[in-house]
């Protein structure tokens, strides 16, 4: 198997997919985020206490893009009153290869938003111009020292 693939964490519970599979998915996705989210201070407890609970409540989610059993990026959302992409990733090596755009989709689908909230650190906004551009996002605010 040499196709990425994207799957959507709520619905592999939602079919009862084993709970040692989710586990290690979610393993692998904090694993992953940790190494990205330098910039996010207690980042492995809110994963913890707030994404994970989250997921399994129905506000949150998790959409990733694997090749084999190598997550090579991924979405996590939040579907409350607020619609978001928390975080966005893919692994430099496998960008520009659509992954991005496939995990957009996803994630729009999902949140049942086109222009969802989306927080990104000033220093990585370049990495997102063509997904903004190809989805007519925009900057709306700017937040100093966040």
């Amino acid at each position: 198997m040499n196709q990425i693939e994207i799957h959507d964490i709520q619905e592999l519970i939602d079919k009862n997919y084993p709970i040692e599979i989710i586990q290690k998915l979610l393993n692998d996705v904090l694993i992953l985020s940790m190494e990205v989210k330098d910039d996010y201070p207690d980042y492995r407890q809110w994963f913890q206490t707030v994404q994970i609970p989250g997921i399994y409540n129905g506000t949150r989610n998790i959409i990733i893009a694997h090749l084999n059993d190598k997550i090579v990026g991924f979405v996590s959302l939040k579907k409350t009153e607020e619609k978001k992409i928390c975080t966005f990733y893919v692994e430099k090596n496998f960008r520009r290869n659509k992954i991005g755009a496939l995990l957009a989709e996803k994630a729009i689908a999902y949140l049942e938003e086109e222009k969802p909230l989306i927080t990104i650190p000033m220093d990585k906004l370049h990495e997102f111009t063509k997904i903004a551009v190809k989805y007519n996002w925009e900057v709306s605010e700017i937040k100093e020292n966040l």
